[in-house]
């Protein structure tokens, strides 16, 4: 393996065998990404979620940092220790096949390499964007969530062509579909509550994430290695989310946007979520 440092963490019951089997998917990983490794990667696996949460607000509390935010990544990854580190719960991983278990890792193990850094975690809304954001009536407090949200998206486009361009397609389409799903389940259904433009504005920017996950799998030429009807699924499910709440017309604005977005990324993180908010503000 590269020359990098797994620091291994396990809270609760975490068996040997659950502990290798982890532990051995990302060391297969970082040996096959030919990219410059972070030097060290923890690696938190407790048994149970709340396990999870209050092993790390815990964590939190002995530095002075507040923030209790644990649900907005499709992955839990964070770097406020100032190197990476990836937390798994065998409960969430249980709930992914398994094709979509190591695909789920592979997505944890390349957020470790792309977004290594603090630097990842703080993203300055640029002025123009806050001068439309002004006209169109949308506060500041709205205008810093929603690049904290279209980050992460941003964020997760970048994980998913990091992977695909490593040739992990199979498990990353099962890992996206399966994602996708749990946020459907999760979805109560019926008619969505009428929201204000503000709130509208921050839902489609949440949408973002779904589609920018998918974008690099569902773009993929026919040439290359995935099943065209499991595009066809990835993209059907996207409609699904889509259509839940969003107009027609709304629905293609917001498919425009993401291409736009899609088309747009260079390989600087920043400059990419600086575009990307370009381009998301005409949804407000």
């Amino acid at each position: 393996m590269a020359n990098i440092e797994l620091d291994i963490v396990t809270r609760g019951h975490v068996t040997a065998g659950g502990r290798n089997e982890i532990v051995n998917t990302l060391k297969d990983c970082y040996r096959q990404f030919r990219h410059q490794l972070p030097y060290k990667v923890e690696v938190l696996i407790t048994d149970s979620e709340p396990m999870m949460h209050d092993y790390m607000r815990q964590e939190k509390f002995k530095t002075g940092i507040i923030d209790d935010n644990f649900s907005d990544t499709v992955c839990r990854y964070d770097t406020w220790k100032g190197f990476p580190r990836i937390n798994v719960s065998l409960e969430n991983l249980r709930q992914y096949s398994k094709l979509g278990k190591p695909g789920l890792l592979r997505h944890q193990a390349a957020h470790s390499v792309l977004h290594s850094s603090l630097e990842y975690g703080i993203f300055r809304i640029p002025d123009d964007c806050r001068q439309i954001a002004l006209i169109k009536g949308i506060e500041t407090a709205i205008l810093e969530l929603a690049i904290q949200k279209l980050s992460v998206a941003v964020k997760d486009y970048e994980t998913s062509k990091f992977l695909v361009d490593h040739n992990f397609i199979n498990c990353q389409v099962a890992f996206v579909l399966e994602w996708i799903q749990s946020q459907q389940e999760m979805t109560a259904p019926g008619k969505q509550p009428k929201m204000d433009r503000p709130a509208k504005f921050i839902y489609q920017i949440g949408l973002l994430k779904p589609i920018l996950l998918a974008h690099p799998l569902i773009s993929l030429p026919k040439s290359k290695k995935i099943a065209l009807e499991k595009q066809i699924r990835l993209g059907s499910k996207l409609e699904d989310i889509l259509g839940v709440s969003l107009l027609p017309n709304e629905q293609n604005k917001l498919i425009q946007v993401s291409n736009l977005i899609a088309e747009g990324m260079t390989i600087d993180t920043h400059q990419n979520v600086d575009f990307a908010l370009h381009q998301a503000i005409s949804l407000a």
